[in-house]
């Protein structure tokens, strides 16, 4: 796919997917802009991507849950480029270890504010540009957690079921002009987090996936670049579900499994 002469934003994109997917467009020759909220890893990530990009990648420290700073990040984008044509809303609290009992009123909102009114006012912005020029294309990036919830992970999970609701209702208010809202949907993805695992916790989380294998940045890149692109012109307010199969099945395959053994217990 060529984004050739396209300006594109990634949020949170400084690591992990969100720095995998930065690559990838700028690979099929995007102009990109990089975003994170700690400066010293936004300028860090910009000169190795600039050693083979040059003055094609750009980075912008803000913290999305500042209102003010992204209306920062948006008229540094509109002065120095003019226009945007992709916005990939990645940026992202997983927000591990926060039950429903035990989390206070700020740690939720700290959530709800990076994952879903981030998104809402980065996107709202970026619509406005986009409506200015004609057309554009929003991929947010979702969780199976908006339809499965997750143990101790109330606000996180609320937040994502809110972003999915959220792009339906931008697809609908912004088809009128030109402009498509998406999302992408990955199930466990393959990050640096999986260094810390042991084996058995690595195979156990695939046993959770009909497939067997996790998500991999690719899997994810080539979902949000096509979502992205005018091979999708006439797809919006829709999600795709990148998961190796987990949302299709009401339980894993080891839980079926010992199905049978409690109906002999039973009798």
């Amino acid at each position: 796919m060529d984004f050739k002469d396209q300006v594109v934003l990634v949020t949170g994109s400084t690591q992990h997917t969100g720095l995998a997917l930065a690559t990838a467009f700028l690979t099929a020759g995007a102009t990109v802009i990089v975003n994170g909220e700690e400066e010293g890893m936004v300028d860090q990530v910009i000169r190795e991507l600039k050693k083979e990009y040059g003055e094609r990648v750009a980075g912008v420290k803000a913290d999305l849950a500042q209102p003010q700073e992204v209306e920062q990040l948006f008229k540094l984008i509109n002065d120095k480029w003019g226009k945007l044509n992709v916005l990939v809303n990645n940026a992202c609290m997983q927000a591990v270890g926060f039950h429903f009992l035990e989390s206070s009123y700020s740690e939720w909102k700290q959530v709800i504010d990076v994952n879903l009114n981030g998104l809402f006012a980065v996107s709202q912005q970026a619509a406005r540009m986009m409506k200015a020029q004609g057309g554009g294309a929003i991929v947010n990036i979702g969780s199976n957690a908006a339809a499965h919830a997750l143990r101790s992970r109330s606000p996180y999970v609320a937040s994502k079921g809110g972003v999915d609701a959220l792009t339906r209702a931008m697809a609908l208010d912004l088809a009128e002009f030109g402009i498509r809202a998406n999302s992408v949907v990955p199930g466990y993805v393959r990050t640096s987090r999986w260094d810390d695992i042991s084996a058995s916790e690595a195979e156990r989380r695939r046993s959770n996936i009909p497939l067997g294998i996790e998500v991999m940045y690719e899997d994810v890149i080539h979902a949000v670049l096509f979502l992205a692109s005018h091979l999708a012109k006439n797809i919006t307010g829709t999600s795709l579900v990148v998961d190796g199969g987990m949302a299709a099945q009401l339980v894993p395959s080891h839980c079926e499994a010992a199905m049978p053994k409690l109906k002999e217990l039973a009798e």
